[in-house]
């Protein structure tokens, strides 16, 4: 009888210790985060996060939805410093719609977080287009390009900084495709060694001004073109592309000038501008 009374109280202290430290857990709470706000398919979508409160030997679940359709799921361990990820490889059936998917992590029935991101299939090419390109005194050139969430309506040149200046509408947010000649526009060091093009994006209606320093990903290389993919936020309105290269009939002046304006918006970009994307 004795032993039976000290059972009870002891496994009702334990559930009663057990409650308290899931409270407290609920109470500091998870972090998500995927590494892309796009994907596409055969692309690896990482969902990450953190915890603020670690338990031994429980893990988090980490489950895709598209809708209410489950797409996939993983558990994974939380280190000791309370990071966790996952990665999912978007192939297969169940990645076949287009859309706004979730990412819903669980580490216990009340530590719930949830993030979002766009899947696409692949771009096709009805979705894409070609503009031709003036510059001033030398004739033009093709930039291939596809949009989704909005569109492309010019891509010129710009007079000061002989850069490459793209107006769009952005309904909704989206990415841009951008196919560059390398004989027209590049970006190039010495040795013919491919240096990286400074991206910037203004949201401003009517005039290309209040820049932001964007990042891109390089999706596409050849000896004859470069091809480059930038995400976009509804209501970006100017994408601006700065190389160190335009076409040769322009000379050494316009070389020299397009190396100026890159260092100028490196300097402006480090005190005034923010990199939108990580």
């Amino acid at each position: 009888m004795h032993n039976s009374r000290f059972f009870c109280v002891t496994l009702l202290t334990i559930i009663f210790s057990i409650g308290l430290i899931f409270h407290s857990a609920e109470a500091e709470g998870i972090s998500l985060s995927s590494n892309s706000e796009i994907y596409y398919t055969e692309d690896y979508v990482v969902i990450f996060g953190g915890v603020d409160t670690v338990f031994e030997n429980i893990p988090v679940t980490i489950q895709i939805y598209h809708e209410s359709a489950l797409i996939d799921v993983a558990q994974v361990q939380v280190a000791s410093d309370g990071t966790f990820a996952a990665t999912f490889n978007a192939v297969g059936h169940q990645w076949r719609d287009e859309g706004t998917y979730s990412a819903r992590a669980f580490y216990t029935p009340t530590i719930i977080a949830e993030t979002t991101f766009e899947f696409f299939s692949q771009v096709i090419d009805k979705s894409s287009a070609v503009f031709h390109v003036d510059i001033p005194n030398s004739g033009t050139f093709d930039v291939g390009y596809t949009i989704r969430g909005g569109e492309v309506d010019a891509i010129n040149m710009n007079g000061e900084r002989y850069s490459l200046l793209v107006k769009t509408t952005m309904n909704s947010n989206g990415n841009l495709i951008l196919k560059i000649p390398r004989e027209s526009f590049d970006a190039q060091k010495s040795d013919d060694i491919d240096d990286t093009f400074i991206i910037l994006i203004s949201k401003e209606n009517n005039e290309p001004e209040n820049f932001v320093q964007v990042e891109y990903e390089e999706i596409a290389t050849s000896s004859d073109y470069r091809t480059i993919r930038l995400q976009l936020e509804e209501g970006d309105r100017w994408v601006e592309v700065i190389g160190t290269y335009v076409i040769p009939e322009f000379g050494s002046i316009v070389i020299i000038i397009l190396v100026v304006a890159v260092s100028s918006a490196i300097i402006i970009s480090k005190s005034r501008f923010s990199v939108r994307y990580n």
